[in-house]
């Protein structure tokens, strides 16, 4: 018996080129789910075929198909292998390709038997087979033992009876749809093998691998699915082994970053530190993130992680809103969250703070409290506020709640929706069963427009990727960053802006450059003038802001071969170098946005910084105060002129300090500039290719010194 077992599609930009073609291979991770299952399958004498959907996603745009169907170009693959059983794992957002994927297999080879597992097709199980007859099976819930024993079923010749006791799968018998009794959970997870990695043929590829840890929630917020699938029944691996599997993808792959795959890892406390002292213990450095609740953590837990080798926490916090706390039964205390999160950035986490809006009983002062707390997570360096819109995903008490009143509005949430553009056909699906795929309805919300809640998540959002410092500056001066939302659409509205408008390349009004530099425009022109209790301060962010956005506008310099600083070297600015002159110190201003001070006391006074764009870091700066002298020598530094040229420069030739002479002064401040990293060197003049004279000596160097 042949098996070929597929992921499902899990990259939200599906219908994006640009963004697809942004993706490296690298930065994908190994199939989890199906690997679990192929390790048992092998240890059982079955190797399976294993296909990566995302991995095909990004050749079928990388080998220009883009223009063409993405399930042909799946199809073609799978017709390129040989098999007698297709496994489909599942998940609600690409759900509807799933679907056609088993029916065009099916149409093409009716004896091949479909079989679906994974999250979605365990909730919809029912609905799926009644809807399309040529899925053959569903396994619910955890596979590892289901699976298998369905294939064993399968390969007998009597398998109708050995179908009736298998727990954990729907199947037909003749026109009947069975559903048997849910399987057991496994409760020793240390007892399953490590995902057979070495079936997916990129594995060499990653640079960073998944690897589950453990399974279940205990928790049960009315928006969540996870705590259906698993059953609310909590399991961890032991610490024990969670490192032996770790050193061992270290050892045969050669990655020792490493994502740990659970939904609540921080659940038993003592486990965690244990884990935590066995892996400082082993000798080997790894790099890992998890997922945790903010109530569950506390800051020396989060220490003793740090220093074990954590680097990211996902944290769900889910609303700014202590009255929705209650209501989704998260049950959040949302200033010790704040704390929580604070303490993993001190320690370099790179942590992402989760929000979601649009829930029905969402208030618009819900919302302000939302919005609110996602800005204030930008005074963190290494913070990710993220923001989504509410899907009712089936299992959860929102979706029993509420399904007799969903509507297809098109609004799509990003838990759901597969990127900008969904195909037509997926479309039809949805609408024609609504059973199969509820989460792409919505659920309608009382006090405001679905609309009203999607542009703010598009605004806020298109704020913290566009803008560093300037969304917390209006934050703290209005104090209500709802409130400078609807003066902006107001003000929008008036300059006839639509902000449902697409360029002509496809992209959201939110997603161009139009929308910072309108944004800019109107906090000029309307919250400074109307709002704003900290004009100068405001101002300066703006400033600030503004050159980051034309930054790409600068004509570069075209580098020569890079030099040794001497008096015959040609100094000039580096790319992302930026000066400004401002009418507030800004270093005050920053540490006023990071601490929640008031920006009226930041001192009113005339500087002129520099800052570069700290590398790897977006919107992220390195600042210096420059004096006068340094400011005057910088503008110099056009890559034209050597430093032997500006050392005789007439307007600075005068440049005595201290009775030290003008030149001394001006060569040893060129040397700070170039030590600061403010200017770069090169042989050559920039733009030039003739040959330059051998560099002057260092006793010429000397003797400019001495003088």
């Amino acid at each position: 018996m042949k098996v070929c077992l597929m992921n499902p599609l899990n990259m939200i930009d599906l219908g994006d080129t640009d963004l697809t073609l942004s993706v490296n291979t690298d930065s994908l991770s190994p199939p989890l789910g199906v690997l679990s299952l192929a390790a048992v399958l092998c240890d059982r004498g079955i190797t399976p075929e294993i296909v990566n959907i995302n991995k095909l996603f990004l050749d079928f745009f990388k080998n220009n198909c883009g223009s063409s169907d993405f399930l042909a170009f799946i199809i073609h693959h799978l017709e390129s292998l040989s098999f007698d059983i297709l496994g489909l794992g599942t998940k609600c957002n690409s759900y509807p390709l799933t679907i056609r994927i088993a029916r065009e297999i099916k149409k093409r080879h009716p004896n091949v038997k479909i079989i679906l597992g994974g999250p979605q097709a365990s909730v919809v199980d029912i609905p799926t087979m009644k809807s399309f007859p040529f899925i053959d099976f569903v396994v619910r819930g955890e596979g590892e033992d289901t699976f298998p024993n369905l294939l064993k079923a399968l390969s007998s010749t009597a398998s109708s009876p050995e179908l009736e006791e298998i727990p954990g799968i729907t199947f037909r018998r003749g026109t009947e749809i069975v559903r048997n009794p849910d399987a057991s959970p496994i409760l020793d997870l240390d007892s399953l093998p490590l995902p057979a990695y070495y079936l997916d043929p990129s594995i060499n590829d990653y640079k960073n691998i998944s690897l589950e840890v453990g399974r279940g929630c205990p928790f049960n917020c009315t928006f969540c699915s996870t705590s259906g699938f698993f059953s609310r029944k909590f399991r961890l691996k032991s610490p024990q082994k969670i490192v032996e599997q770790m050193m061992f993808i270290k050892q045969k792959y050669g990655v020792n970053s490493i994502t740990f795959v659970h939904d609540n890892f921080a659940v038993d406390r003592k486990k965690i530190i244990e884990f935590c002292e066995t892996l400082l213990k082993c000798g080997e450095d790894f790099s890992w993130s998890c997922s945790a609740r903010t109530d569950l953590v506390d800051d020396e837990l989060i220490a003793i992680m740090s220093k074990a080798g954590c680097h990211g926490i996902f944290f769900g916090v889910e609303t700014g809103s202590a009255r929705l706390q209650g209501i989704i039964k998260k049950n959040l205390n949302l200033s010790d969250a704040v704390r929580r999160i604070q303490c993993a950035d001190r320690h370099g986490i790179d942590t992402s703070a989760a929000l979601i809006t649009g829930f029905p009983e969402e208030t618009k002062d819900d919302l302000r409290d939302t919005v609110n707390f996602f800005i204030d997570m930008l005074r963190f360096d290494n913070v990710d506020p993220q923001l989504t819109l509410l899907a009712p995903l089936v299992g959860t008490e929102i979706h029993s709640q509420y399904r007799n009143r969903f509507i297809l509005d098109h609004v799509y949430s990003d838990i759901s929706f597969q990127g900008k553009m969904q195909n037509l056909d997926d479309l039809e699906m949805i609408r024609a069963y609504p059973e199969v795929f509820p989460n792409f309805y919505s659920i309608p919300t009382l006090y405001k427009d679905r609309t009203y809640f999607k542009e703010v998540l598009d605004f806020v959002t298109a704020m913290s990727d566009w803008f560093r410092w300037l969304p917390l500056a209006l934050n703290q001066d209005s104090g209500d960053m709802l409130n400078v939302f609807d003066r902006w659409r107001s003000w929008r509205t008036a300059r006839y802006i639509d902000n449902s408008d697409i360029d002509a390349c496809g992209e959201p009004y939110y997603n161009t450059r139009q929308f910072p530099e309108d944004f800019i425009e109107f906090v000029k022109t309307c919250y400074n003038n109307d709002i704003t209790t900290a004009k100068e301060a405001i101002s300066a962010a703006v400033q600030i802001e503004n050159l980051y956005l034309n930054r790409d506008k600068e004509p570069l310099n075209e580098r020569n071969e890079r030099g040794i600083f001497n008096l015959t070297s040609f100094p000039y600015k580096p790319a992302g170098l930026h000066t400004a002159q401002l009418n507030v110190d800004y270093k005050e201003l920053l540490l006023c946005l990071r601490n929640k001070e008031s920006l009226e006391q930041v001192p009113i006074e005339k500087v002129t910084i520099a800052f570069q764009e700290a590398q790897g870091k977006q919107n992220e700066t390195n600042l210096l105060l420059l004096s006068p002298l340094s400011e005057e020598l910088l503008s110099i530094c056009d890559g034209c002129h050597s430093v032997s040229d500006i050392m005789h420069q007439s307007s600075l030739s005068k440049a005595y300090v201290d009775d030290i002479s003008p030149e001394k002064v001006l060569f040893f401040g060129l040397i700070q500039l170039f030590k600061q990293g403010l200017i770069e060197v090169s042989s050559l003049p920039i733009g030039k290719v003739s040959h330059v004279t051998d560099p002057e000596s260092p006793k010429d160097m000397m003797a400019i010194m001495a003088k």
